[in-house]
């Protein structure tokens, strides 16, 4: 297979071109678009990895998920789905929610998510306990997010509180701010991302799965499920996470993204394994 990853490597690089950096985040508009990496961890323990492994990127909106699956761990059912639904919806993930918060996977939904924690710590080594993983908290990373002026945001947290879904906006988003910016690479992603693989391992897994095919990739959710038809979170650091569901887990790596703000090369990479796998 690493062959194969090899080629799709090189046309991945060229359909990265198509993409640009993100502007609003600093430190996210000075990293090499070129970057490109890809990790597929099976079920069975195999570890197939290529291309720039050694590069580390902030997991921005791909903690989203595990945020979920953690809080659906510690907390149960009704208290996570009390504060953030599980709808699809058409809105930018950054939209400020006129009520509840229509999914997990977007912004005021991981925010009001967020303030069940009282910092990232929780979240970070549960994380690294449960796979193995080294998840770090980049603290350059999360001083660029915060050096934005009038931070979109803000204005969510703030929107969230006077809707009386959440008691505390600074806090919310401020644990919000920090788990974004928890830092990993392709392998330690593709590790993490085992925790979704075996659907039987946790009763919570499945909806995990369902809210992922329908709301992970932005307002490309719907066009994405239709293609590719894996679970799958995008992030716009460039990072991408797919799940085959009792097989493997594809992460990729590449920061050029689309004008939704999925990763260009990713989607690319995730096409050619789901397509590869698929066919043994």
């Amino acid at each position: 297979m690493l062959e194969n990853l090899q080629h799709w490597l090189e046309l991945a690089r060229q359909e990265a071109k198509k993409g640009e950096l993100p502007s609003y985040i600093p430190l996210l508009a000075q990293v090499d678009p070129q970057t490109i990496a890809i990790a597929i961890q099976h079920k069975s323990g195999d570890l197939v990895i290529a291309g720039d492994t050694t590069a580390t990127f902030p997991l921005m909106s791909v903690i989203k998920p595990f945020l979920l699956l953690y809080l659906l761990e510690a907390y149960g059912f009704d208290k996570v789905f009390g504060i953030t639904d599980r709808q699809p919806t058409s809105e930018p993930f950054n939209a400020i929610p006129e009520g509840k918060p229509k999914n997990p996977m977007i912004n005021s939904g991981a925010i009001a998510l967020s303030s069940l924690l009282t910092s990232s710590e929780n979240l970070q080594n549960w994380l690294n306990q449960r796979s193995g993983a080294n998840l770090s908290l980049d603290l350059e990373m999360l001083s660029s997010v915060r050096s934005v002026a009038n931070r979109r945001n803000l204005a969510i947290a703030d929107r969230l509180q006077s809707l009386g879904i959440i008691a505390n906006s600074r806090q919310a988003l401020a644990v919000y701010e920090e788990i974004c910016c928890l830092r990993s690479n392709v392998a330690d992603l593709s590790q993490i991302g085992t925790l979704f693989v075996d659907s039987r391992r946790s009763p919570y897994i499945p909806i995990v799965l369902e809210i992922l095919t329908q709301c992970g990739m932005y307002e490309a959710s719907a066009e994405f499920s239709k293609d590719i038809g894996l679970p799958s979170k995008s992030s716009v650091s460039g990072a991408l996470f797919s799940i085959s569901i009792d097989r493997a887990v594809i992460a990729c790596y590449s920061p050029a993204l689309d004008a939704i703000g999925n990763s260009v090369a990713g989607k690319f990479l995730i096409r050619q394994v789901k397509n590869w796998l698929e066919a043994r």
